[in-house]
């Protein structure tokens, strides 16, 4: 008699969902939490000025100074900073109900991305270009641009002296790579074009004074760190679940194990390529 398929192994919806929700909350208070305040953030941004400079890659002010003259383009996106964090869930509801043997690999680089954030932020603060740099306007606070006015006033559960990286960026980038990864097989160019959302992001960040470019590629990086390391805790919890019985006392691999487990709760069914 054939065996009937096995179904994968997936946390339900039903579960997922609030502890989604809990950890993006928790990320948030602790990101404040974490908050060195001035003027080690004002400092740490000369610091990225001045080697942006060096770099001949300080395009912060001129970027932002073409916008001025362009209430529409300002307005535009100031919404598409304010809004395009949106995509985050939009997307794994997606990888959810669409590419099921995509999700649990994926949803693991964006909570791993975003627990690489936080020490991160500890070790380096940073003021935005919108409050370090001379010449730059804050024009979402101008027009106050879905409650941009308030975005310059600190209060309890927000850091605003968090620059580095961008958390923008990097899950801009995350959600680009998900839809690479999840179509690239089935609809090549989809796929590519995917990536145009976090060169946009990149863009917006810049021209509303959000952040430098060196912001940006930490962002990215931050991303291709995570990737690499669920990539490697996939691999480790393929060999803890294949270990021969006559070996049980090979090394637990130390805190791998943790991410190892988080990887193999949801990783039966297919790979995240």
């Amino acid at each position: 008699m054939p065996s009937l398929p096995r179904k994968h192994n997936r946390p339900t919806w039903r579960l997922e969902v609030p502890l989604l929700i809990a950890w993006y909350f928790a990320f948030g208070l602790i990101r404040a939490a974490v908050d060195r305040g001035d003027p080690a953030a004002t400092s740490n941004a000369l610091h990225v000025q001045r080697l942006e400079r060096f770099l001949h890659i300080a395009i912060e002010q001129p970027l932002n100074h073409a916008m001025l003259a362009h209430p529409v383009a300002i307005h535009l996106t100031g919404y598409f900073y304010r809004l395009s964090v949106l995509a985050v869930p939009a997307v794994l509801i997606w990888l959810y109900i669409a590419r099921r043997p995509r999700y649990g690999n994926l949803r693991t680089v964006l909570v791993v991305t975003m627990l690489l954030d936080l020490p991160l932020v500890w070790l380096f603060p940073e003021a935005p270009p919108r409050f370090a740099q001379p010449g730059i306007v804050d024009y979402m606070a101008t027009y106050d641009i879905l409650y941009g006015a308030q975005s310059r006033i600190p209060r309890p559960g927000v850091n605003l002296l968090a620059a580095m990286p961008s958390m923008h960026v990097a899950w801009t980038t995350w959600c680009a790579y998900a839809a690479w990864s999840a179509l690239r097989n089935r609809a090549p160019r989809a796929a590519w074009a995917a990536w145009l959302y976090p060169l946009l992001t990149a863009s917006v960040v810049l021209v509303t004074g959000h952040h430098y470019v060196l912001d940006i590629l930490a962002g990215v990086a931050l991303v291709a760190v995570a990737i690499g390391l669920t990539r490697w805790a996939t691999r480790l919890h393929h060999r803890l679940r294949t270990r021969p019985a006559e070996h049980p006392d090979l090394p637990p691999c130390g805190g791998g194990r943790w991410l190892a487990r988080m990887v193999g709760s949801t990783r039966r069914g297919g790979r995240d390529g």
